[in-house]
């Protein structure tokens, strides 16, 4: 477990380092000047160069780079130009709308898929089996833009349970916030909920047809307790790395679902930073949400060793 733990770590400082180093390069070959966004279309030139000195934008690339990457080994990664904020107490400021609807939509989603699939490979007959196999196709294949814009129109304007947009910390104001998550969290949840258990579903039945189980029936085991005790355990490890690598990417990838429902998360932060221009925000967040994604697979890597014992012994 701690070789596994320490190539983790070795993969974290090598992906951290390719995504700063080819995000540094790529962001400084597009159009545009920061400096330029900021100080507007009157500035003038001594002003512009002022503002892009301090703004480290000055001097051969390679120069910006090596002063880039001595800062970030320190734990420093600049400063936000457009929050005029260091970028770690921006991405901190903003990171908690967007982990409260990555976990709470991933949480639910989880368990929904667990008890589908569980219903589904206990009673495969069953005509609620089948309903929900085909409804998890069509909520696969609902766009999540359309499905926001589709639950705000008919439940926040039309029926009044819900309000349209805005963000209450959970435990600031319980009550409030309650109402304003509901709505994000149940588009996320379908279509999170639909991918999870297609995913699950095609590792029950690969396992249906695995010899051992041929043995299990001859001993006279019931089917539902082959399908508890042995199918879903050796289905659920296809699953759990869908679920880490699905909750890492909503760190990022929840722009959509931020923007309709006026969320300021870290999916809006990283667009706003895009649209002005501010290179080490938009550095800093990337590489955050790169971090998350190798954490979040060693997570799941220790996840496997507790959900089947074969993978703790290899």
């Amino acid at each position: 477990m701690v070789l596994v733990i320490l190539r983790r770590l070795r993969d974290l400082v090598l992906v951290l380092f390719v995504v700063g180093t080819t995000l540094f390069f790529l962001l400084r070959s597009i159009p545009g000047d920061p400096a330029q966004v900021l100080l507007g279309t009157k500035a003038s030139p001594e002003q512009l160069d002022r503002l892009r000195a301090d703004l480290g934008l000055t001097g051969p690339k390679y120069e910006q780079y090596l002063n880039w990457l001595g800062n970030v080994v320190t734990g420093d990664f600049g400063t936000s130009i457009h929050y005029q904020q260091p970028v770690l107490q921006v991405i901190g400021d903003h990171i908690a709308p967007t982990l409260t609807l990555a976990v709470t939509s991933t949480a639910i989603s989880f368990v929904l898929t667990v008890l589908i699939v569980s219903w589904a490979a206990v009673s495969p007959h069953n005509w609620v089996a089948r309903f929900v196999n085909r409804a998890t196709q069509f909520g696969l294949a609902l766009p999540e833009f359309w499905l926001a814009l589709l639950v705000v129109y008919v439940f926040a304007l039309n029926l009044g349970w819900f309000p349209t947009s805005g963000y209450t910390p959970f435990f600031a104001d319980p009550v409030a916030a309650v109402p304003q998550l509901v709505l994000p969290v149940a588009v996320l949840v379908i279509g999170q909920t639909a991918f999870f258990t297609i995913t699950m579903e095609e590792g029950v039945l690969g396992e249906l047809s695995q010899p051992y189980l041929r043995t299990a029936r001859a001993k006279g085991v019931t089917e539902r307790r082959i399908a508890i005790r042995h199918v879903l355990p050796n289905a659920m490890l296809p699953v759990l790395t869908t679920v880490g690598l699905n909750f890492a990417s909503l760190i990022g990838g929840v722009v959509v679902i931020e923007s309709i429902f006026v969320i300021p998360g870290l999916g809006t932060t990283l667009l706003g930073a895009v649209y002005a221009r501010d290179f080490p925000l938009i550095q800093g967040v990337v590489m955050f949400i790169a971090f998350l994604f190798v954490a979040v697979n060693l997570l799941v890597d220790l996840t496997y060793s507790l959900v089947n014992p074969k993978v703790r012994v290899a």
